[in-house]
């Protein structure tokens, strides 16, 4: 079986440098390559290494944003925030409490119309009213 990627190009390599031959299926592979126009190239899948290094980097940034602002997972009160389907418009009290009572990037839709709303939820009224003063 053909070696692939890196490590069939360093195998390559050492055969020319040593003047040994190169096994039927390396030269298959590489030809084979060539004929597709992916020689030398990577096929366009992300390694696990290149996808573990992204996720690490990605987490660095949440938690220095998170150190910066003092707020769970870097939210800050000039990010524009929008909430789809909120039922209670809980989360969205807690995010304007979050960024010290100022909601005017936070837009809020909710599933229930305002009447079937204030009907199931008992407190949604209040709550309206607090994010609707908040900006």
């Amino acid at each position: 079986m053909a070696k692939k990627g890196r490590v069939a190009r360093i195998l390559t390599t050492l055969h020319r440098v040593a003047g040994t031959p190169v096994s039927e299926a390396l030269k298959r592979r590489q030809r084979s390559a060539v004929q597709r126009g992916d020689a030398g190239t990577h096929s366009g899948s992300v390694s696990k290494w290149r996808k573990r290094k992204d996720r690490e980097r990605r987490r660095e940034q949440f938690e220095g944003a998170a150190k910066e602002t003092g707020l769970p997972h870097g939210y800050h009160s000039g990010m524009r925030v929008l909430l789809v389907g909120e039922g209670n418009l809980s989360f969205a009290l807690a995010l304007i409490t979050l960024f010290d009572g100022d909601g005017s990037n936070l837009l809020v839709t909710s599933l229930d119309r305002q009447r079937v709303a204030r009907a199931a939820y008992p407190y949604c009224e209040d709550v309206e009213e607090s994010i609707e003063a908040s900006g």
